[in-house]
């Protein structure tokens, strides 16, 4: 392998990975800023970019941000630095930064985001809990069960202690053993019905509505461990990719890739 590793290098290699062409259609994933013959000194890896992070990424010598959130997700129609997005697609621009995204492929590839943080839970994973085309092991989402179930609060506080939770969302308690589960890290309420479908003791997704902690009606348990937290392996498993592939330049994990959700806990209420 040649010693020069461009911007098209790295997009190859995560696509080997995760190909591209699995991404949803409303998605933005691959190289978003930059030419893909720019040489890479250094990457930084995050789940979102922001204008800090691409801050970070100059201060330590990188010179692509690889993502799992496009920075550029909704279409951007003019640079006039009104948003974060504009001034963040400035400042690369004007830093000579790349930014690459890989988004819902690498929620579908197989070994990908769900089967991440399946691993992280604990969980041994069985199949895809939604295919997207005829091989089985490409989809969103997945079913496994763990090597002996769990009452329902020690589930409840394993997945707190393996995710960092300080507070977790749920249906109402069943009061039952949970052994086999299906996940999908981020907003995965779509695929409720396919958890039901497969039986599961409990859904482990994020961005659940209101209403939706309704939907179980008994027949599962429904956490929303949130979407970062439920997403943050990817950064992990990105790392992961890029390492075992390069080894001639720095590959750092964003310290300024903070979540924009804060939670106020009064101090009578324990």
């Amino acid at each position: 392998m040649s010693l020069s590793v461009t911007f098209a290098d790295i997009e190859k290699a995560i696509a080997s990975y995760a190909p591209f062409s699995l991404q949803e259609s409303y998605d933005n994933s691959g190289l978003l800023v930059g030419e893909g013959s720019t040489l890479v000194r250094g990457v930084l890896v995050c789940l979102d970019v922001t204008e800090q992070v691409l801050h970070e990424a100059v201060e330590k010598g990188a010179n692509l941000v690889v993502s799992h959130h496009p920075l550029i997700f909704r279409g951007v129609k003019q640079l006039c630095g009104n948003t974060g997005v504009e001034r963040a697609v400035m400042y690369a621009l004007r830093s000579g930064v790349g930014i690459l995204a890989a988004h819902t492929n690498l929620d579908a590839a197989v070994g990908g985001v769900s089967c991440a943080l399946a691993a992280q839970l604990g969980i041994v994973v069985e199949r895809v809990l939604h295919p997207s085309c005829e091989d089985q092991r490409v989809g969103l989402g997945v079913v496994g069960s763990f090597a002996a179930p769990l009452a329902e609060e020690s589930f409840l506080q394993d997945v707190c202690e393996r995710l960092g939770l300080s507070v977790l969302r749920h249906s109402p308690l069943l009061h039952r053993l949970i052994g086999k589960v299906a996940l999908c890290g981020g907003s995965g309420m779509e695929f409720f019905d396919d958890a039901v479908a497969a039986g599961v003791d409990a859904y482990i997704t994020a961005d659940v509505k209101y209403h939706d902690f309704q939907r179980p009606d008994g027949r599962l348990l429904l956490l929303d461990v949130g979407h970062r937290e439920s997403e943050w392996c990817a950064v992990d498993l990105l790392k992961r990719i890029l390492c075992e592939r390069f080894s001639t330049f720095a590959c750092h994990v964003s310290s300024h890739d903070t979540s924009p959700v804060g939670y106020f806990l009064p101090k009578n209420v324990r």
